[in-house]
């Protein structure tokens, strides 16, 4: 995806709280391990760093990609084997 990836408040603010990097979300959308359907039509990327899955929520425009959140998990809540 070569939009450009705008960062919601909201989005900011948790990423700053749990440690997370812009690079790391722009990773995570640009070249994730899977896309998961979200709620309300968003859409949710996977990537795996290190021992944790980074899920970023995000909504798809014709011209941009507007990052809501993101936040670490444990890789087995979420990947099946």
């Amino acid at each position: 995806m070569n939009k450009e990836i705008i960062f919601h408040p909201y989005a900011v603010y948790k990423m700053e709280k749990r440690g997370i990097t812009e690079v790391e979300v722009m990773q995570a959308i640009n070249e994730p391990n899977s896309i998961a359907a979200g709620k309300s039509g968003r859409r949710i990327a996977q990537r795996i760093f290190g021992k944790h899955l980074l899920r970023v929520v995000f909504e798809e425009y014709q011209d941009h990609i507007l990052v809501i959140t993101a936040y670490p998990v444990k890789p087995e809540r979420y990947l099946r084997r």
